[in-house]
């Protein structure tokens, strides 16, 4: 978007977010299976609190298959960190 209007064209957020989906399912052949949110399609969704260009936007859910994997407002849907993945912590002691 920055480069399409550096360029002098109005690139607006809901054709760029096509470009991302849309267009990149049609490429690979599957469109009528995924690529959009209609009715029957297969779909990944993240529900941002802001602007999903901004880099200063957070995911507030994730659903994927239809099932909410991931919110910011539930400690029982935080991912887990595997940082210290191998360290002895002292469990077990």
């Amino acid at each position: 978007m920055t480069r399409g209007r550096r360029a002098g064209i109005d690139i607006r957020p809901e054709h760029a977010i096509r470009w991302l989906t849309a267009n990149a399912a049609k490429a690979l052949g599957i469109l009528d299976r995924t690529g959009t949110l209609e009715t029957g399609k297969m779909a990944d969704v993240v529900i941002w609190n802001g602007d999903p260009f901004s880099v200063y936007a957070k995911a507030d859910q994730v659903f994927i298959d239809g099932a909410l994997l991931y919110d910011r407002n539930d400690p029982t849907r935080q991912p887990l960190s595997d940082f210290e993945l191998g360290q002895n912590l002292g469990v077990g002691k």
